[in-house]
């Protein structure tokens, strides 16, 4: 009688899995050590000026956090930053000249090793941005059309924050669905509604005016259950090319592979859907790019059932995110469990 009813318990939480759960699909970012800074000319000035932007911008990019300049190996690499180096190239647009810059990655890593700041890792969540703008007292949502430049400026800082970011088309089904209004309130019930067929992880809402003449970008996450107001002030392209990473420093102290918080040295968690030899190399291959485990080993192999103790150097929230991130990994969970730390658990996706 108990077998029968472990085998129903298996089923229904089976049938709950595939109709409740779904993989969030980040972004890989295949850009991470590439920066693109702005020149005035194609000077050997202007390329030494752009190269120390393009530096402490790169090792922003990779770790996702503020780099105190100040620091003695950011002076040690100074003075030799061509070393750093692996490609320059130019780039034109309708605005700007910039100097793209691609780094050496593992020179870049180890400049973050020695200044103890982690790594964020190239999956990345996909951030919705809804942005309303006030000019001459009227109010409306920033649109390609209207402020070319403006999406150029958030176009390009994603690419420089390592942020990959998506805004609304807000063609006739955005704007029925959300008006200017519910942008500039943060209302977040429709913001939600309407941010349903973009699937980001990440919806910002953001406003932009001006008081006094100093122009003020406000922003809060909408989806993230608190709504604390993060606010820019200054000049408006200077606080427009602002908000990516300011939006990006603050995801990356939720995903970036160590946590503030006390760091867990190993956990234990089990995959299922794992056939054979090859399946399993696979999923230990995958697991090994994710930037917060160190190492893994298997202490329990059965059918298409693996358990694995993950060595971490991350607490194992971030871990969580992580996986929660990877297309790869559904995350199995029991609603007969009435324990508050359950067995970590995962249906591997992979074919």
């Amino acid at each position: 009688m108990e077998y029968k009813f472990n085998t129903l318990k298996n089923a229904l939480i089976f049938t709950l899995l595939l109709v409740f759960s779904k993989a969030i699909l980040a972004v890989e970012v295949t850009d991470l050590y590439q920066y693109k800074a702005v020149v005035d000319d194609k000077s050997q000035a202007q390329q030494r000026r752009a190269n120390r932007v393009g530096f402490i911008g790169v090792l922003e990019k990779v770790s996702g956090r503020s780099i105190d300049k100040s620091h003695p190996a950011i002076g040690d690499a100074f003075k030799n930053l061509s070393r750093f180096v692996l490609k320059y190239e130019y780039e034109e647009s309708l605005y700007q000249t910039y100097l793209k810059i691609r780094y050496q990655p593992q020179l870049i890593d180890g400049v973050l090793n020695e200044m103890e700041i982690p790594i964020w890792g190239n999956r990345r969540p996909l951030t919705l941005i809804w942005l309303a703008i006030e000019e001459d007292v009227q109010r409306s949502l920033v649109t390609k059309e209207d402020y070319p430049q403006i999406f150029h400026l958030l176009d390009t800082n994603s690419n420089n924050a390592g942020l990959p970011i998506v805004m609304p088309l807000l063609d006739l089904e955005d704007r029925m669905n959300l008006t200017v209004t519910d942008v500039w309130a943060n209302f977040p019930q429709q913001i939600l509604n309407a941010s349903r067929r973009y699937e980001p992880e990440v919806i910002v809402s953001a406003r932009l005016y001006q008081r006094e003449n100093v122009w003020h970008l406000d922003w809060q996450f909408t989806n993230q259950g608190t709504f604390q107001l993060h606010q820019l002030k200054g000049d408006k392209l200077t606080i427009i090319g602002e908000l990516v990473s300011s939006i990006s420093t603050q995801i990356a102290k939720q995903y970036a592979s160590l946590s503030e918080t006390e760091v867990t040295s190993s956990v234990s968690v089990r995959f299922f859907g794992v056939k054979g030899i090859k399946q399993l190399e696979a999923l230990k291959t995958r697991l090994r790019t994710l930037t917060q485990i160190d190492e893994l080993d298997i202490s329990f192999r059965q059918g298409e059932r693996v358990d694995l103790v993950l060595y971490l150097n991350a607490h194992v929230d971030s871990l969580k995110k992580a996986l929660q991130l990877d297309s790869q990994f559904e995350i199995i969970f029991d609603p007969f469990s009435h324990q508050s730390t359950q067995q970590l658990e995962y249906q591997w996706l992979s074919q």
